[in-house]
């Protein structure tokens, strides 16, 4: 049997639970309803948290990462990025309570640990470039 907060993870009866606001607000909520109503205010919260800001640049760092699996089947050790990115990553990183561990390379550049890779602050690149990765 399936409960009903995994009915509505799901997504299968989200549909069939929301209730319009203004006749929420004029008819007496039963214990059910108020349930449901909590339930779905906090699966909003969730997709909130899920999509914080640095979201597209993790993305396309992913993508470098997953490219490099499939041609080495090992994760990169660097992957370079421009300032946008690289800054995106840090605020991702708060955002989502991950230890941000910055520090710098012998040859002075910035870098942040992320997944299996260090990230790899590039200023003299775009701001929104994401290399390939790499290993030393």
């Amino acid at each position: 049997m399936i409960s009903g907060r995994n009915l509505l993870v799901t997504g299968i009866g989200a549909g069939a639970l929301m209730v319009p606001e203004d006749v929420a607000a004029t008819s007496p909520q039963s214990d059910d309803a108020r349930y449901y109503t909590e339930m779905i205010s906090e699966l909003r919260e969730i997709r909130r948290a899920v999509s914080v800001d640095g979201t597209q640049a993790i993305t396309s760092i992913r993508a470098a990462q997953r490219t490099y699996l499939k041609n080495s089947s090992r994760f990169p050790e660097f992957v370079d990025v421009g300032y946008d990115v690289f800054q995106s990553v840090v605020d991702w990183l708060v955002a989502v309570r991950q230890p941000v561990t910055i520090n710098r390379l012998s040859d002075g550049r910035y870098t942040v640990a992320l997944f299996a890779s260090t990230i790899v602050l590039r200023p003299d690149f775009p701001d929104g470039y994401v290399g390939q990765g790499y290993d030393k």
